[in-house]
């Protein structure tokens, strides 16, 4: 498969398929309208379970709409809530979550993710996360100039590097807010 490494949806859906395991928890902690929702329930064949969050009715009408038309299976929960209210939904350990921060596409640009809900999700799933667990986070820095990008960037650089291990991919040669790409994965169990 050819990736095209500077689009960033489309190289986290190539990490997607290579972190998933077809029976395991997944998260969309921000379902938008609902591409990262299908990629995760297809690429998990019926045998996983997706949660996907959205604060936004329309956002949760679109996925809702998009999984009931092209999801080949029923594996999966839209739900509409603030990802930071996933402990509320999810008991068990979960191997991989994304997040695709900003607002929703073709929707109101005053509706968008906040740090102050973004940093309780994260922290949320990061205990939730299994032994070699994934988090992907595409990151936008346009709709805020960038005030939640580097708020993101001063919370992940902080965690135990002993128990996680962060990548933060991004173009470096252009200048119209391109969306970085932050990778947590889960390295060792706390003691």
């Amino acid at each position: 498969m050819s990736v095209n490494i500077y689009n960033i949806v489309q190289y986290y859906h190539f990490l997607i398929s290579e972190f998933l395991t077809e029976d395991c928890i997944a998260i969309d902690a921000t379902c938008g309208n609902g591409n990262d929702s299908l990629y995760l329930c297809n690429a998990m064949k019926g045998k996983g379970f997706l949660y996907a969050f959205d604060i936004q009715e329309e956002a949760v009408s679109n996925t809702r709409e998009l999984l009931r038309k092209d999801c080949k299976f029923n594996n999966y929960k839209v739900i509409l809530d603030s990802h930071s209210n996933i402990d509320q939904y999810i008991f068990g350990h979960v191997q991989l979550a994304v997040f695709n921060l900003g607002y929703l596409p073709d929707s109101q640009f005053i509706i968008s993710t906040k740090i102050e809900t973004t940093i309780p999700a994260l922290e949320k799933m990061l205990s939730r996360l299994k032994l070699k667990g994934y988090i992907l986070i595409a990151a936008y820095s346009g709709h805020d100039k960038g005030l939640e990008r580097n708020a993101l960037f001063d919370f992940l650089e902080k965690l135990d590097a002993r128990q996680f291990k962060v990548v933060n991919h991004r173009i470096i040669n252009i200048n119209n807010y391109p969306p970085e790409l932050f990778i947590i994965q889960k390295m060792h169990e706390t003691n």
